[in-house]
């Protein structure tokens, strides 16, 4: 047995995520995919995407957590509580970019790009492209 090396491997089920296991052990992300699907999707669904609500995330009323630190699922909120349109689909890239901007402050990543498209009614794909100049 390897030593673990990146994060834990999720991917998204028809009701929500889950870690994949591989012989008997859960699989290691050595990308950033599962960063990018927690920063996305994690959290709360009812959270509203706002720093300050309610209905936040657990892990965000942590008492050595700094604003900057809490997961805010703006993206998640976008593509859940509005119905898809041109509009909403320009405001769920806007808010997938905020979501993924850490990226940027922590140096991880240079420039991070979001492009959405409606597929068909209630199916909504976003692509993202996170780059680092070497």
């Amino acid at each position: 047995m390897s030593d673990f090396e990146g994060d834990v491997l999720l991917i998204e089920t028809p009701d929500g995520g889950d870690v994949v296991v591989e012989d008997g052990l859960i699989k290691p992300c050595k990308d950033f995919s599962s960063a990018v699907y927690l920063s996305l999707f994690g959290g709360n669904k009812a959270d509203d995407g706002k720093v300050k609500n309610s209905r936040t995330w657990w892990g965000n009323v942590l008492e050595d957590l700094s604003e900057d630190e809490k997961m805010i699922s703006r993206f998640q909120a976008v593509v859940l509580g509005m119905p898809l349109s041109v509009k909403n689909m320009r405001e769920a890239e806007r808010a997938a970019s905020l979501d993924l901007n850490w990226f940027i402050e922590k140096k991880i990543a240079d420039e991070i790009k979001t492009s959405g498209r409606i597929k068909e009614r209630n199916n909504f794909l976003l692509s993202v492209e996170i780059k680092k100049r070497r």
